[in-house]
């Protein structure tokens, strides 16, 4: 019997893409959130000037991503399974990817408030934005729970191709030729088009999204439809690795589709044709346009709101499910490398999930979706640069057969350099304002330095000190965070001045000395002086800055003593992060002094160059404390009635002395 078409398109389609589906997942979380914040702005600006750098980026990213996959085929792990092993501090990578995820939750929230804004539109006045984006956070929370959200998978493939076809008949009104399409491949930099530029080598193609390739790929491979059990050996990576390639390349492929048909969207609306280049296009204005567009064809409106919902809605699903398994893959990583017994793998998963949607109700309450996406794709390309650079390592111990080629590796390398290098120009604060912090962290290296050396550091360390050796911390250290506001940069703005800093350096480090007593008390003294500074920020920069203290002093005695570089990043970060992402906006909120705005533009000003600059000076203190053994005993306890008993301790020995 003659095979029908269909028959024979089917065995070509399996045997082709034996491992269909992760690329999909990848498109579908890739190009949405680039399409709405920038594809179609730049498409109005420049219209289609500017295709070959999407060309360019996407190459780049479609190398991460094979890179990814390969390891994955190779070796029957994610590449979150690798991140332990690598070489330098001990568990520098799990702790990377964890921050990364943390703060892409961000743009979860911000894709949540998108479907919520799409279906406002769809039914207007009936729900107010905040009310329907709760709405679809408990119900991704019930699909998690069911584990029926797989089906998004197919579900949401159809309304990318609903859409797709929609689009195409939008644009096929519009006058668009070949020439417009190829002068859009020619290298070419239109006057003001660089932050376009930059934006587009951050976003499109998404970053650290990539990484989740890993974990849907190795279901897929633990999970085959014929039920057949393959070792992970030279001839499963070559007879699968075709396929992989193929399914990667398609959802690429769809990236480009989507990005070039949003940036063709915004050219012929001229939806910011009045503004000039650079400016901001806020939602309603984005939203109202791409309607406009789509009403030319019947029920086009309603087509794009409900599938663009629909759509976002799936990605956050998807992507809270994916990094919550791949963190939980870390962390069952790194115990089972230090020797801990193993822990429930579905706990661990859920706290992942309930941290995720704290985040994500963080984001919903800024209720800025387009600056936040913004601003946590920036962030992220600086740490994509990072694990382009652990994806070449990781290439080098693979084996022989799995290996990519030289070709592979300069376009990861030159790649990964490019994408921090644009993280750093877009985030703009870091340059302007970080560095002349760092060159001020340094001076108080010296400081470090002399001090790591005396009899004071050491009686400290070893829990011998006496009260004299713990008001010259106390001294020191809080005048540390005095010139840490002292050097710091004031940023005047229409609600006031704040001040950009590494005052809770100070404080910190006298908690890491002395216990929580000790790191309070130094820690005044820094918040003192910041609240005689003035500004609308000096009271929640003073309490940030005396929990600073404290915290150091309580992880001190958690870690008995123990301080290493690793946990001077993690104590660092996290001091950075309580303090402007829970400390100062409650504090704002409750008190009145700043709206959402405001609060969103000091977060987005101060986070990544406080948290960094705050981390290297941490850093360079563990690393002058750790070349002397002395940070290995448990701290004593400083309470009142041993402040009171060290007082007269030591008058008796001035006495005893004088006689």
């Amino acid at each position: 019997m003659k095979e029908s078409r269909l028959a024979r398109f089917r065995r070509w389609f399996s045997n082709t893409f034996v491992f269909f589906g992760p690329g999909l997942l990848l498109a579908i979380t890739a190009a949405g959130e680039a399409g709405i914040t920038e594809a179609i702005e730049i498409g109005a600006h420049y219209g289609l000037a500017l295709l070959w750098v999407v060309i360019i980026t996407l190459l780049f990213k479609y190398a991460f991503t094979n890179g990814i996959a390969r390891y994955t085929l190779a070796t029957g792990q994610t590449i979150f399974d690798a991140l332990h092993k690598l070489p330098g501090p001990k568990n520098w990578g799990p702790i990377l990817i964890l921050v990364s995820y943390i703060l892409e939750m961000f743009a979860v929230g911000a894709m949540i408030l998108f479907a919520a804004t799409f279906l406002d539109y769809l039914l207007p006045g009936v729900f107010s934005i905040f009310l329907l984006s709760l709405t679809l956070l408990v119900a991704a929370l019930a699909l998690l729970r069911t584990h029926i959200y797989h089906r998004f998978e197919y579900i949401m493939a159809v309304m990318v191709v609903v859409m797709s076809i929609s689009m195409i008949l939008v644009l096929s009104t519009f006058p668009f030729t070949g020439d417009m399409l190829l002068s859009g491949l020619v290298p070419n930099i239109p006057s003001g088009s660089e932050t376009a530029i930059l934006a587009i080598l951050g976003v499109v193609g998404s970053g650290m999204n990539l990484m989740l390739y890993s974990v849907w790929l190795q279901e897929k491979t633990e999970k085959r439809e014929d039920g057949q059990c393959y070792v992970k050996n030279e001839a499963f990576f070559k007879r699968f690795v075709k396929s992989v390639n193929a399914d990667v390349a398609v959802g690429f492929a769809i990236v480009l589709l989507v990005t070039l048909s949003f940036m063709s969207l915004g050219y012929a609306g001229f939806a910011v044709s009045f503004m000039p280049h650079g400016a901001e296009l806020n939602l309603d204005i984005l939203i109202t346009q791409v309607l406009y567009l789509f009403g030319s064809i019947p029920y086009g409106t309603y087509v794009f709101l409900f599938f663009v919902a629909v759509i976002f809605f799936g990605s956050v699903v998807i992507g809270m499910d994916a990094r919550a398994k791949a963190l939980t893959r870390v962390v069952l990583s790194v115990r089972e490398a230090s020797g801990k017994g193993r822990t429930k793998e579905r706990r661990i998963y859920q706290l992942f999930i309930w941290l995720f949607v704290g985040i994500i109700l963080i984001s919903i309450l800024i209720a800025e979706p387009m600056k936040i996406i913004r601003t946590s794709a920036v962030i992220c390309a600086l740490l994509f640069g990072v694990f382009g650079f652990i994806l070449i390592y990781l290439n080098t111990r693979l084996p022989e057969y799995a290996r990519a080629s030289r070709l592979w590796m300069l376009v990861i390398g030159a790649g990964s350099i490019l994408s921090a290098y644009v993280a750093l120009l877009i985030e703009g604060s870091f340059l302007e304002f970080g560095l002349p912090l760092l060159e001020h962290v340094l001076v108080c290296a010296v400081v470090f330095y002399i001090f790591c050396r005396t009899k004071t550091f050491e009686r400290m360390a070893n829990g011998s000190a006496n009260i004299v050796d713990k008001v010259w911390v106390i001294f020191i250290f809080g005048l540390i965070s005095v010139y840490g506001t002292y050097s710091g940069a004031t940023i005047i703005g229409e609600y006031g001045g704040y001040v950009l800093n590494f005052r809770d350096l100070g404080a910190m480090v006298a908690g890491v000395l002395g216990g929580p007593f000790v790191g309070f008390v130094a820690a005044l003294i820094g918040g003192v002086y910041r609240l005689t500074v003035g500004g609308v920020t000096a009271v929640p920069c003073c309490i940030a800055t005396l929990a600073a203290g404290v915290l150091a002093g309580f992880a001190i005695r958690y870690w008995k003593g123990k301080f290493t570089m690793r946990r001077a990043v993690f104590l660092a970060a996290s001091v950075e992060l309580l303090h402007l992402l829970l400390i100062f906006p409650i504090y704002s909120m409750v008190t009145g002094c700043m709206d959402l705005a405001m609060i969103r533009d000091v977060i987005v000003t101060t986070i990544l160059p406080m948290t960094i600059v705050n981390a290297a000076g941490l850093m360079i203190f563990a690393h002058f404390a750790q070349k002397y053994p002395l940070l290995e005993s448990a701290l004593k306890k400083m309470t009142l009635r041993g402040v009171a008993a060290e007082v007269r301790s030591l008058l008796r020995h001035e006495t005893e002395e004088e006689k």
